[in-house]
């Protein structure tokens, strides 16, 4: 009898434990819900990034300056708080703070870099607030210089230039992921910058090798620059038609000695128009539209000077017929058709050939 309400005993109690057991799985399933930032279900981060001043360019340097607002939105419920022990829906924190606080509930922070930055990022205000169901909204306004490795001065200067701020995520894909907030991105009315027109603007997404070594999500505002052409035909191709203009008038001077004389002086001019438009670009390994046309320029007018040379050495030994011949074949068609060809051909070697 005793050994018979032993075993009721023991049956009776191996049930409510596997009853107890049962029911605490349950509760546990039913209470917590698939935590954020794992590969199972990655931390998604909006990023928006809008320019609100584009402060220099720097070509020879290949970067720019801007004054950009960042914004990063995300929501995880680790995050979450009761709004009536709190008394508000919305709680507001400094960066550090937000951190600090997000660290002590073992959630995590979604740290991002710019790609392409060259300086010192100055943050001249920056905040973030958190709402009572883990929604986070991160917003920074900062100056900083920008890497701009894309340039390409072919058909300058009627070149289309590509800008980019690009923000890569610290984390890899798996456990942070980007999208843009296209709203909340571009380029300001107000860019301050006068050299260039700057338009297009666009958000990109991709993927990249991010600081941990594997691939990591980028956001991109990407848009394209364009230079003012008004400066360009004043400054350049005006004094450039000027010179070739005086150049052909020389044909029409009896003394060859001037023509010598006043070719060498144009000679000289071109020089220094190269070196004034080689200052503002970097030392390329190819032409340019404008360095092509100025090198024809300065050939021409060197093959000017040998031509009214061998002229006057005509008329010395007497020949003065014969370079009177040469002198009229090429006011009517070398010269005037030597520099159409050039600038035809220039145009379509750098501007119409992709």
């Amino acid at each position: 009898m005793n050994l018979f309400r032993v075993l009721c005993l023991v049956i009776v109690a191996c049930l409510l434990a596997a009853g107890g057991e049962a029911q605490a799985q349950n509760g546990l399933a039913g209470g917590v819900g698939p935590l954020v930032g794992t590969p199972e279900n990655p931390l998604k981060v909006g990023i928006g990034i809008r320019i609100d001043q584009v402060t220099s360019v720097d070509q020879k340097a290949e970067n720019y300056g801007a004054v950009v607002v960042l914004r990063a939105e995300w929501t995880d419920p680790a995050l979450a708080f009761d709004r009536d022990e709190v008394g508000r829906e919305i709680q507001v924190f400094n960066p550090p703070a937000l951190a600090d606080h997000a660290r002590g509930l073992g959630a995590i922070v979604p740290a991002f870099v710019i790609h392409n930055q060259q300086s010192n990022k100055w943050i001249h205000e920056s905040a973030a607030s958190l709402r009572d169901d883990g929604h986070v909204i991160y917003v920074e306004k900062s100056s900083l210089t920008l890497q701009a490795p894309h340039f390409d001065f072919r058909k300058y200067p009627f070149d289309t230039q590509e800008f980019f701020f690009e923000v890569v995520s610290v984390f890899p894909s798996e456990f942070v992921s980007f999208y843009p907030l296209e709203k909340y991105s571009g380029l300001g009315d107000l860019l301050g910058e006068e050299e260039w027109i700057l338009d297009n603007p666009r958000v990109e997404r991709s993927t990249v090798i991010g600081l941990s070594g594997r691939d990591s999500d980028q956001v991109a505002l990407a848009f394209e620059g364009k230079r003012h052409l008004t400066y360009y035909v004043i400054r350049v191709f005006l004094p450039m038609l000027v010179l070739i203009t005086v150049g052909w008038a020389l044909f029409f001077l009896d003394e060859y000695r001037r023509r010598i004389e006043i070719a060498g002086g144009n000679l000289l001019v071109f020089v220094a128009f190269n070196w004034a438009i080689s200052a503002d670009l970097p030392k390329l390994g190819y032409l340019t539209f404008l360095d092509f046309i100025l090198q024809c320029m300065f050939l021409m007018t060197g093959a000017l000077i040998v031509f009214n040379v061998a002229l006057r050495k005509l008329k010395v030994s007497g020949r003065e017929d014969g370079a009177r011949k040469l002198d009229n074949y090429a006011i009517k068609w070398i010269y005037p058709l030597g520099y159409a060809a050039i600038v035809a051909y220039a145009i379509f070697i750098y501007l119409l050939v992709p």
